[in-house]
């Protein structure tokens, strides 16, 4: 099958980044023809992948995302493919993964967040405006066949703010490779990286990983550990933002005990060197570093506003907030988890209901959808 794949960045760092480069392999792997439409991309030396360059004017958000959305419609346009699925919202796609979630709901869930006079400027946001534009046409002008959501969170939402059949919308979860992200990594990489980290052996280690910060709830977890009765904590942090605007929600004592770092290719060796991973997110389609951290035997505190948190049992292989803005409950959720005999059973369940999400899984689900429209 000859496949394109639009997708501004196509890198090997984030989640949602590292999901798509794992998925096109797994599909090239299987012997498909795959072809990459990317504004920024990592090289693939792989006989079953080319990578299409994509123009985009990066002068602010608004030109990029139109720029990128027209120049990867008529790039697509100019060849002939069995499918085009696009993980971007585009003005062309058979098939679009809502990787991203509805954005209308998002901008809902941070009005919550947010000063009055912040949110009145949506309504006059250029940005908003196209990307609203750019959704309404995928989901209700009928040209796309069909909307993959990657939870019925997000399936919801895209049902409760525009008008299409809901046959339209399949819900095919994230995978993640098992192999690569396991409960054996500890052996390998836990000592070693904690002791580059400076964390000692009794020492808790709380995993954050994800940009885009304000969606992800950091600051609600930074502020949280002031509220810890546990006091052999350390907070790893990882991601790409404005570091010093969210490490100022903690005091200086507890600052010491947060380590920030930038996101790094084998991001294995830190889920292997964490003892709990937290992702309080306002609003997270699925969130796959959850399933990454499930995955390495890690038990998660995550959000109701997380499409995650459909798949989690309540302290059994993980912890869901009821509201991600609630410091103390974070707290309270962190203290729970830092008591070895509560964590261990706990990580035993956390590797086994991540094995019903391998990417084999994954992929198969999106190949049956293709079939069907070809």
């Amino acid at each position: 099958m000859k496949i394109a794949v639009i997708r501004q960045k196509y890198v090997n760092y984030g989640g949602a980044e590292q999901f798509v480069s794992e998925y096109i392999t797994h599909l090239a792997n299987a012997g498909h023809d795959i072809h990459i439409f990317a504004n920024q991309w990592s090289s693939s030396d792989h006989p079953n992948i080319k990578v299409h360059p994509v123009r985009a004017i990066k002068l602010n958000s608004f030109l990029r995302t139109l720029s990128f959305a027209s120049f990867a419609a008529r790039a697509v346009r100019a060849d002939s493919f069995d499918i085009v699925q696009s993980h971007e919202r585009t003005w062309f796609q058979d098939v679009y993964r809502a990787g991203d979630g509805c954005h209308r709901e998002w901008l809902e869930r941070r009005a919550d967040y947010l000063p009055s006079a912040k949110r009145l400027s949506f309504r006059f946001n250029l940005f908003h405006q196209l990307v609203l534009k750019l959704e309404k046409a995928i989901f209700e002008n009928g040209q796309c066949k069909k909307i993959i959501a990657i939870s019925e969170m997000v399936k919801r939402d895209i049902l409760k703010h525009y008008e299409l059949p809901e046959d339209r919308i399949e819900v095919v979860y994230n995978g993640v490779r098992l192999d690569r992200f396991h409960p054996d990594n500890k052996s390998r990489y836990r000592s070693e990286v904690r002791k580059r980290l400076g964390i000692s052996d009794d020492e808790v280690m709380v995993l954050f990983v994800g940009s885009g910060f304000e969606r992800k709830g950091l600051e609600y977890l930074i502020k949280s550990v002031q509220y810890l009765k546990r006091k052999n904590w350390r907070l790893v942090l990882v991601g790409k933002g404005k570091w010093e605007r969210y490490l100022s929600f903690a005091s200086d004592e507890n600052r010491k005990k947060i380590i920030y770092l930038d996101p790094i290719d084998e991001i294995e060796t830190l889920y292997a060197s964490a003892d709990l991973f937290a992702l309080p997110s306002i609003y997270e389609p699925f969130g796959n570093a959850n399933l990454e951290a499930l995955a390495s035997g890690l038990p998660i505190i995550t959000s109701r506003n997380c499409g995650a948190a459909e798949i989690i049992t309540p302290k059994k292989d993980g912890i869901v907030l009821a509201e991600p803005s609630d410091a103390k409950a974070i707290a309270e959720a962190i203290d729970y988890l830092m008591d070895p005999e509560v964590r261990e059973p706990m990580s035993q369940s956390a590797r086994a209901l991540a094995e019903q999400f391998s990417q084999e899984r994954n992929a198969e689900a999106m190949l049956k959808i293709y079939e069907k429209l070809t």
